[in-house]
């Protein structure tokens, strides 16, 4: 008796203990969104904003990030007008005018007007997307103000040669500022027919499904005029590792492109959090890919993981547009570039996860797209960035710029608040992307005796440059 009573009032210390932590992490976790002056307390961490600049760094030699739409959000985004809405010119000019690929699952289901012509023979047919008259002379108008490169993924799965021919000209007409293609989208999960076995998979399936691939794509090569090609758009590269060599040089691949989603709505939708997003885990998944980065540098072309976003299916709502996004974006990047991928294109579908919706005349800003404008001007063509070591408590990363301006980034991955105390430094600009708050924080801290001291929210990455004071 008495010890059934001992272990029932344990548990009762330990539900109120846990409740305890559970508020105070949540406290930590809203507190401070914005870095902020601090005392130099015992714990400080001390950095200095040159910290590991004369160090080997990987050179940012495309643009960090770009953009992945879906077919029909771009007819969409275009507008109804002979123009789109100087909205979205702006929105994309504010991002930098980012790489711009037209691809995701609509690229195999994607049709040229006029292509078809009655009722659908069938379901294959019916569910096709036919792109209006209208949409490359709307795009050409868009980049022509924005000067985007493009990218134009090919109907490889269910097309037809003369369909091609018709989109690799609609593409040339609207292309601005360069332009490649893509063949097919995610083909290591096309099906394999297999007829005499339905249930058991192919022998050999990964040799087949490749060759057929590339019979398919090299055939359509020839209809590019010339243009580089992207691809071969992987989902699981891990898949096609042993036969990534022989794609890249049949089909002479100008760039390695394959896609990333640390977390997925389909398959493990209750690791699709707020908490699952600031995970190393989700931040970490370029590191997984670096087979790919291998076969890519062998051939002697760049790779970019060419579609990602942080939850795929569309993401989640609350989770793929909350500001967490925005600090996982920020991490992922990051990850990618020092793995030794160039680039990473962000996907819209429609969904929770884009950056970015348009409506009409507006564009509605979520909390990745100020991620990725800060991305761009944190990492521009021609810098160099490296990790640096023995930072204590947080992830440092030292950014020289090609004018040689140094920027230090640094991660705090904890549950609760890092006081960090920056030495011979007359004053520090701040830039903040936290959980708590959507867009990119700015301040401007002066030093004294030349050391500024601030303090870095939880689950937060700041940005930091020298300033007069």
């Amino acid at each position: 008796m008495f010890e059934a009573m001992r272990r029932r009032a344990r548990k009762r210390v330990l539900f109120a203990f846990s409740i305890m932590l559970a508020v105070a992490g949540s406290v930590l976790s809203c507190a401070g969104a914005l870095a902020t002056p601090a005392a130099a307390g015992k714990g400080a961490t001390e950095v200095t904003l040159t910290q590991g600049a004369s160090l080997p760094g990987v050179s940012v030699a495309m643009p960090a990030v770009g953009l992945s739409l879906e077919y029909p959000v771009m007819a969409t985004d275009l507008g109804a007008g002979a123009c789109p809405a100087p909205a979205l010119v702006s929105a994309l000019t504010q991002l930098g005018s980012p790489p711009i690929s037209l691809a995701g699952d609509s690229q195999d289901m994607t049709v040229p007007e006029g292509a078809l012509s009655g009722a659908p023979s069938s379901w294959e047919t019916a569910t096709l997307y036919t792109l209006r008259a209208s949409f490359w002379s709307q795009l050409h108008c868009l980049l022509s103000d924005t000067h985007d490169p493009l990218t134009v993924g090919l109907n490889l799965k269910t097309g037809q040669p003369a369909w091609t021919a018709q989109i690799v000209a609609g593409a040339q007409s609207a292309a601005t500022n360069g332009l490649a293609f893509s063949l097919g989208n995610e083909p290591d999960l096309y099906m394999l027919p297999n007829y005499s076995a339905l249930a058991h998979p192919a022998a050999n399936e990964e040799a087949l499904q490749v060759g057929l691939y590339l019979q398919l794509a090299s055939a359509m090569e020839p209809l590019l005029g010339g243009a580089p090609v992207i691809g071969p758009e992987l989902a699981a590269p891990s898949r096609w590792q042993h036969e990534l060599p022989r794609v890249i040089a049949q089909l002479h691949l100008a760039t390695v492109g394959v896609h990333a989603y640390p977390l997925t709505a389909c398959v493990t939708p209750k690791a699709a959090t707020v908490g699952g997003l600031l995970t190393q885990y989700a931040a970490d998944e370029p590191q997984k890919l670096a087979a790919v980065v291998v076969a890519a540098d062998a051939a002697g072309v760049p790779a970019i993981i060419s579609e990602a976003n942080s939850v795929s299916c569309g993401g989640v709502a609350g989770v793929s547009d909350s500001p967490a996004s925005a600090v996982w974006a920020v991490r992922f990047v990051l990850s990618a570039l020092k793995t030794g991928f160039q680039e990473v294109r962000f996907h819209f579908s429609g969904d929770p996860y884009d950056p970015f919706v348009v409506q009409g005349e507006t564009v509605l800003k979520r909390p990745l797209d100020y991620a990725l404008a800060a991305l761009n001007q944190w990492l521009p063509v021609g810098a160099s960035l490296r990790t640096v070591k023995g930072v204590r408590g947080l992830v440092a990363t030292s950014v020289t710029t090609p004018a040689g301006q140094t920027l230090l980034i640094l991660d705090n991955e904890h549950a609760r608040a890092q006081k960090v105390v920056v030495r011979k430094a007359t004053g520090v600009r701040v830039e903040t992307i936290s959980p708590a708050l959507a867009g990119v924080q700015s301040s401007q801290l002066r030093a004294r005796r030349g050391r500024v001291k601030l303090t870095l929210p939880a689950n937060s990455v700041v940005a930091l440059t020298a300033t007069s004071g």
